[in-house]
């Protein structure tokens, strides 16, 4: 046995050129995309022992080369590199809300500034706030210094050092257990740029992370920040106005967005399924549309007496209309 771990050290060493930058590329890149080097074992089809064997040198206890490890490696981060987000998936519906969040981001980048935008549930700002951001970072991704945007969600509960650790992840930046190592990171990787962070379902956030927030945008690079959540968003910022008065006093509006209007409503519906409409009475169809818009109708939660149409819910149910239709398991009628 001692003679095969020999001879595994000996023909190892051979590969050392390779397997050395091999190894640093791979802890650059666990401590980049925060993942744990089992999670990455099992992802190339190795077990975390030997992923740790690896990365600590000591593989020769149980292999004579580790070639195949490094060319999986390799193809994985390839095929996976750290960069901001620049996938754009599905359309964007053009609505007021739309139209808003655009201008809004716009304002946002020219210089180091904070927003808030805030709606009810189902009004898919998250869906377009990730739009704009693939959006921003596609246009700029061939300058070297261009713009960058980052989108961040905020998890109930989550603490200021894991909310920094999914920015610095988000950024492309080294992770760490320490709040101060991270933004250092973060500061120097975008000293030459204009980012702009977006922290979506922004309510569920501590006071102690907008402090610790506060830094990127009072600090350098000088990020500018857009928060988007809930009404609760809003009435934090007005329950705790006195704690976040340097906050209230750096964010430029507040932006509540409207919702979807009934005529908005009707484009989507007739985008969507206008060939089926076309196919029923004229008088029907407007019926049809009118009871779908109605299903999707609901009372705003924080002000009772305002309704709004539910676009996550109107989505969804034009989508069951269409599956319905294409398999033809039900009439389009029975459908709605």
């Amino acid at each position: 046995m001692k003679r095969d771990v020999e001879y595994n050290r000996a023909a190892l060493a051979l590969e050392e050129e390779v397997n050395g930058p091999a190894r640093a590329r791979i802890e650059d890149y666990l401590a980049r995309t925060g993942l744990q080097s089992r999670d990455f074992a099992q992802r190339l089809g190795y077990s975390e022992a030997a992923m740790r064997l690896f990365l600590s040198g000591a593989y020769h206890n149980i292999a004579a080369t580790a070639r195949q490890l490094v060319a999986k490696a390799a193809a994985y981060i390839d095929q996976h590199p750290i960069a901001p987000l620049t996938r754009i998936t599905g359309d964007l519906y053009e609505t007021t809300n739309v139209r808003i969040i655009q201008e809004t981001f716009e304002k946002l980048l020219p210089k180091p500034v904070a927003y808030m935008i805030y709606a009810p549930p189902g009004s898919q700002k998250s869906f377009v706030l990730k739009h704009q951001v693939a959006k921003l970072n596609l246009s700029e991704m061939a300058n070297e210094t261009g713009r960058r945007a980052f989108y961040i969600y905020g998890r109930l509960g989550i603490s200021p050092r894991d909310l920094v650790r999914r920015i610095a992840i988000a950024c492309g930046c080294r992770v760490s257990n320490q709040i101060d190592v991270m933004l250092a990171g973060i500061h120097f990787q975008f000293l030459d740029r204009r980012v702009l962070l977006v922290v979506d379902e922004a309510q569920h956030l501590s006071i102690d992370c907008y402090e610790t927030l506060r830094e990127l945008l009072d600090e350098p690079p000088y990020f500018s920040l857009l928060f988007a959540g809930s009404h609760d968003l809003k009435s934090k910022f007005d329950k705790f106005s006195a704690t976040l008065e340097q906050w209230n006093s750096r964010i430029i509006a507040k932006v509540r967005l409207p919702g979807l209007k009934d005529r908005e409503a009707q484009g989507i519906i007739e985008r969507e399924i206008g060939d089926l409409l076309s196919s029923m009475d004229s008088k029907k169809a407007a019926a049809k549309m009118k009871q779908l818009i109605a299903t999707c109708t609901v009372r705003d939660a924080f002000e009772g007496s305002r309704t709004y149409i539910n676009v996550r819910t109107l989505t969804n149910a034009l989508d069951q209309v269409k599956a319905a239709a294409s398999e033809k398991v039900d009439s389009f009628e029975g459908t709605l």
